[in-house]
Parts: structure tokens; sequence; C-alpha cells
């Protein structure tokens, strides 16, 4: 019998400033992100939001996703999708999308 162990690291999370700070290298990888959504950007007839980080900010394309609940303006998000390049702009096209309490995307949080 031949038992193999197979091992799955989880997919490591960025900031919005440590994407754009290096968006060339990530260009076509899946990445996950935190940000908050920047108010004003929700619009019912887009499928675009603009999440922000402390510098920078990122269009994130949402369309087709089931939004769940906690989904607002001024909320901190995380998110994970292929980074692309749209227009001459960075966008994320976004596969799965959580809400739920900012210490919940701190990495160094061990509780």
């Amino acid at each position: 019998m031949i038992m193999m162990s197979i091992s799955i690291r989880p997919m490591p999370q960025y900031s919005i400033d440590q994407i754009m700070d290096d968006s060339d290298s990530h260009l076509g990888e899946r990445i996950h992100i935190r940000g908050t959504i920047m108010n004003g950007t929700m619009d019912a007839d887009s499928s675009i939001v603009t999440l922000v980080g402390i510098d920078d900010k990122i269009d994130i394309d949402i369309s087709g996703l089931a939004i769940p609940i906690g989904f607002e303006e001024g909320k901190m998000v995380s998110v994970k999708g292929i980074l692309k390049i749209i227009d001459n702009e960075f966008i994320i096209r976004a596969d799965e999308i959580q809400t739920g309490c900012p210490s919940k995307y701190d990495p160094s949080n061990t509780e």
C-alpha cells in the first residue's frame, strides 16, 4: 500500500498596499487581499467596488458572486481572485469574498 501525504499551505493574505507596491510580480496570479470598501463605490448597477488600504486602492470585479452579509461601504473585507490589467488599470477579478471583524484578517492574531 502506498501512502501519500499532502500538505496544503494556506494562501498568504496581503494588504492593498503590499500588492500595489509589487503589482507586476503578482499579475495573473490568484491573490488573497484585505481592504476596506471605499465609500461611494457600491452601486446596484455596477459590479465593481474599490478597496482601499493605507496609501493605495484597487478595483474589485465582483460580478457573478453571491455578496455576503456585511459587505458594505466602510467595512473591512477579504477577497481572493486574479490580479489583471484592464484598460491600463489593475483590477482583481474576485472569486471569493469574506466579511467579518478586522482581527479575523490579521495573521498575527493567534486567538
